[in-house]
């Protein structure tokens, strides 16, 4: 809270297409409450670097952060002390994505390569963070053969509730109170009269699994539009086949 001053980077966001917008800074003591910090990407390098050399905290403090917690059936999803494990394109990556009013980051460490990429953007839409660090990755890293991602569910109610945006219609019972609240009026209005135009999606893919994160599961969707237009719908849902929608954001590719 106390970094967000005049100083402070201003962060921008934008209704699915509609235009870029100045985002209004959280009120004090939000950012506290999400247990956000403030760093440069350099700061946040260094701790990389340290994860990689198993430095400033002993091995084992490393180690069971790390380390996957598992259900009483014995599965997980990958998520330890707050960071997720997982395979990327045949490679074992240690990362988390951040996000603020304004802001999103990516923070990626391929211990057995070590190599870690850090992207800082001040945009909360559009996904730069992920595209960055992904073709950053294809860089410092040397090619792999890519990982089957299978296929994410619910992609009929997300073409449901999209279809439902579109045409200006909200349905609060589809919405937890979080999302509700985001959906103003002016939300309501950019994503009808931005996407009415594109007609309905003719395909709506999921590039990778759902993933647990925050007590929610996070999916993400390729939208494919009539000319080849492309956008990207990324959501966060209560568990279940019919949880709420948390988030249901719908960005350029």
């Amino acid at each position: 809270d106390a970094t967000n001053g005049p100083r402070f980077p201003q962060g921008y966001h934008r209704n699915a297409l509609g235009p870029v917008r100045a985002a209004t800074p959280p009120a004090r003591g939000w950012l506290w409450a999400a247990g956000e910090l403030s760093m440069t990407a350099a700061e946040l390098a260094k701790w990389d670097i340290a994860r990689i050399e198993r430095s400033l905290l002993p091995r084992e403090d490393w180690e069971e952060m790390e380390r996957p917690v598992r259900l009483s059936d014995g599965t997980t999803n990958g998520y330890g002390l707050g960071v997720s494990q997982h395979q990327t394109k045949g490679r074992w990556v240690i990362d988390h994505g951040g996000e603020s009013v304004g802001f999103l980051s990516q923070n990626s460490v391929w211990l057995d390569e070590k190599t870690a990429v850090v992207v800082l953007t001040n945009a909360d839409f559009a996904g730069a963070q992920e595209t960055l660090t992904g073709k950053i990755a294809e860089i410092v890293l040397p090619a792999s053969p890519q990982a089957d991602t299978g296929e994410a569910p619910r992609e009929g109610d997300a073409r449901t509730t999209l279809a439902m945006l579109t045409a200006g219609t909200f349905d609060p019972a589809r919405f937890t109170d979080n999302a509700r609240y985001y959906f103003t009026a002016q939300t309501r209005a950019d994503y009808r009269t931005s996407l009415a135009r594109l007609g309905p999606p003719l395909k709506v893919e999921a590039p990778r699994p759902p993933r647990l994160r925050g007590g929610f599961v996070n999916r993400v969707f390729r939208l494919t539009y009539a000319k080849g237009r492309k956008l990207v719908l990324v959501t966060y849902a209560e568990p279940g086949a019919h949880g709420r929608w948390e988030q249901f954001i719908v960005m350029p590719e």
